[in-house]
């Protein structure tokens, strides 16, 4: 008699009970295993930027959009070097055409790539906050949006100054200079980078108007309408048809980079009231869409 058969026999088992029992067992243990304390892979309410932020990251159409829009971007620069009247700034006034060439652009998600601070968000399921980007900033090097080095360099080689003209606070100054650095991004010297300033009213909009009085700017480029043009923290429509009415700028002497993650477009879904709770802020989102 075998050994399994001698122990089955010791206890009264038949080798179907037995059987049973061991099967039960096993379920009974497999089920234990999926209810176990760790965290579920998916979240029943996954954070709201999920999908942008891997559209973003992992998409070939992504890689696609930027690298086009910057060989739009170079191939438009040649254009506006052999035009003496051509200008990019609706700021820019008078009598430019002796001004040295110029170009301005923003950097976060035009130049930079912060997607991975967008990334710690939904592992943590929170939203943005000025303190937690400026942290990320100080401890992260964030690589550069595809195409960009390519253009900036293209720029340079032309004699043309590259301007950066970003939403981000003077407390970010040094750790955005040493992103920018670290990149091998041209950034000969700190008038070059204009950031938020702290008053009323849109810094970018009194930056560029600086700038046209130094250069004759040739092109802007941005992810946000806020980086062509003044007016734009408005309702949606009010900020569609503000587009329309410049169409023929777009692709021209305007370049604009895709951003479905965050900007003006989203917060003025709820216009413009960061104080909101979050839930709030999607309710509101909600009520925006088209049926």
């Amino acid at each position: 008699m075998t050994d399994y058969k001698k122990i089955l026999t010791s206890y009264g088992l038949t080798r179907a009970v037995f059987t049973a029992a061991f099967t039960l067992a096993l379920a009974l243990a497999l089920a234990l295993a999926l209810a176990g304390c760790g965290k579920p892979l998916v979240k029943t309410e996954p954070h709201e930027m999920l999908n942008s932020i891997l559209w973003t990251q992992t998409s070939a159409e992504y890689i696609a959009n930027t690298r086009q829009a910057y060989q739009i971007a170079a191939l438009n620069l040649d254009q506006a070097l052999a035009d003496p009247q051509w200008t990019a700034a609706l700021e820019q006034t008078g009598d430019y055409t002796g001004l040295p060439p110029a170009i301005i652009v923003d950097l976060d998600q035009t130049v930079l790539d912060n997607t991975a601070y967008n990334a710690e968000m939904i592992n943590e399921d929170e939203g943005y906050s000025e303190d937690s980007h400026t942290n990320w900033c100080r401890n992260t090097t964030a690589p550069a949006i595809p195409g960009v080095r390519e253009f900036l360099d293209y720029a340079v080689e032309r004699g043309v100054t590259v301007i950066y003209n970003s939403a981000r606070h003077e407390v970010m100054r040094d750790c955005t200079t040493r992103n920018l650095q670290a990149l091998g991004l041209p950034l000969p010297n700190q008038d070059l980078l204009l950031l938020a300033d702290g008053t009323s009213g849109s810094a970018k909009v009194k930056h560029r108007a600086r700038m046209c009085r130094q250069y004759h700017i040739l092109l802007l480029i941005g992810d946000n309408l806020n980086d062509f043009v003044d007016g734009s923290m408005t309702d949606p429509a009010a900020r569609r048809a503000l587009a329309r009415q410049h169409a023929g700028r777009w692709g021209r002497e305007w370049i604009i980079l895709p951003n479905p993650m965050f900007g003006n477009w989203e917060s003025s879904l709820y216009k413009f009231d960061y104080t909101l709770p979050r839930d709030e802020r999607l309710d509101r989102k909600l009520q925006q869409l088209l049926h």
